[in-house]
Parts: structure tokens; sequence; C-alpha cells
């Protein structure tokens, strides 16, 4: 049995710029996530989603699934009702409909949890510490991170008050 994997499960290939951002992200900062990007329906192919999921867990020990999906989202609650494993839906927002997409990613029935977090970077990070937790080199990368983006902050803040001396 292999260690651990993210599975990024898109509604539709129209999702995919969502998955894309959330993979940049990994590859920018070094995380060097073990990932795979799937493109399969809640609503129209449901037993093909619950197959995928039950040959990931079969295969890996950790698994976090990311469930990326416009309009009504059911990518993400059909996957946590049926597996042990995190799920975190990163809905997509469209236009037309502005915010009223997410909705649907917030209230989830009794008994099937998933965290809802909008933004695909916040949501490659969140994935990272989750993997973390018993990842020791993803924990050192992860604090180096971390120091990096703080050290940035410190690094604007000098600049913006020295511009007001």
């Amino acid at each position: 049995m292999q260690d651990s994997i993210v599975v990024i499960f898109l509604g539709s290939s129209k999702d995919k710029h969502q998955a894309q951002r959330i993979v940049s992200f990994w590859k920018k900062n070094n995380f060097n996530v073990n990932y795979e990007i799937r493109a399969l329906s809640a609503h129209k192919v449901p037993g093909i989603v619950l197959n995928a999921v039950k040959e990931y867990e079969e295969k890996f020990e950790r698994i976090i699934f990311i469930a990326v999906a416009g309009r009504s989202n059911a990518l993400g609650p059909l996957i946590a009702a049926h597996s042990i494993f995190p799920v975190i839906n990163c809905p997509v927002l469209s236009e037309r409909f502005d915010y009223l997409d997410f909705l649907s990613s917030l209230r989830m029935p009794s008994n099937v949890p998933c965290s809802t977090v909008l933004e695909p970077e916040n949501v490659a990070l969140h994935t990272v510490k989750l993997l973390a937790l018993g990842d020791k080199r993803l924990a050192r990368a992860l604090s180096m991170h971390m120091q990096r983006v703080k050290a940035k902050i410190r690094t604007e803040d000098k600049k913006i008050t020295l511009e007001h001396d």
C-alpha cells in the first residue's frame, strides 16, 4: 500500500482551471504533493465516483479528497458520505450567480462532514497542513513557507514605513 495522495475530483472538465491553481501553488512552493485529478460528476455518474473512491482507499493509507465543482456541489458530500478520509470542497464560483454557488458546499447533511475553502491556493495550503501531520519532510517545507510569508510581510512593512518618514 502506498503512503498518501490528494485526489482532486472535478465536477466536469470545465472546472480544470480551479484544480490548476491548487497544483500550481504546490509546485511553486516545492511541496511535492502526490496528487491525481479526476473529472467525474456526482450527479451524472455517482457509481463511478464511488468506485474511484474505493480504489484509492484500497491503494493508499492516507488520502485527502478535494471536490471542485460549481453549481449544486454534490461531489464533496457524496465522497464524504462514503469515505473515512477528509473531504475539502472548493466550489467554482460563477459570475452569473456570484456567491450563491458555494451555499451547497456549506450546509451538509448530518454525518456528512466536508470543510469548504473558497480560494484554491488556501485549499492547497490547508491540504499541505493536513498531510504534514504525518510527514516530517512536508512539515519542514511548510514551516519554511510560513517563514517566507512572514519575512515578506516584514520587508513590506519596513518599505512602507520608510516611505512615510
